[in-house]
């Protein structure tokens, strides 16, 4: 993550087998933050999803560029993502 305010807590694969990579993260010093990861790998798909790694239709969906996607937290939000890849 490129902001400070952001502190990624979990990168891992997701639960299920699929190969899908999980990213867990939180803004950490109350305020507002838009951040942007870059994946070390090619994305195919982004999805929100909950602390079970099931998704959810909370909020905005993160903006996605390529492999960079980038995310705005209310203040000590927790967010999942959830990375496809091939």
């Amino acid at each position: 993550m490129d902001d400070d305010a952001v502190v990624v807590t979990a990168v891992k694969l997701a639960d299920d087998g699929s190969g899908d990579v999980v990213v867990r993260f939180h803004e950490a010093y109350g305020g507002r933050a838009r951040a942007t990861l870059t994946a070390g790998f090619e994305v195919t798909g982004v999805m929100v999803t909950d602390l079970l790694e099931r998704p959810t239709a909370e909020g905005p969906a993160p903006d996605r560029d390529g492999d960079r996607i980038t995310v705005r937290l209310r203040p000590f939000e927790l967010m999942t993502l959830r990375l496809s890849r091939r």
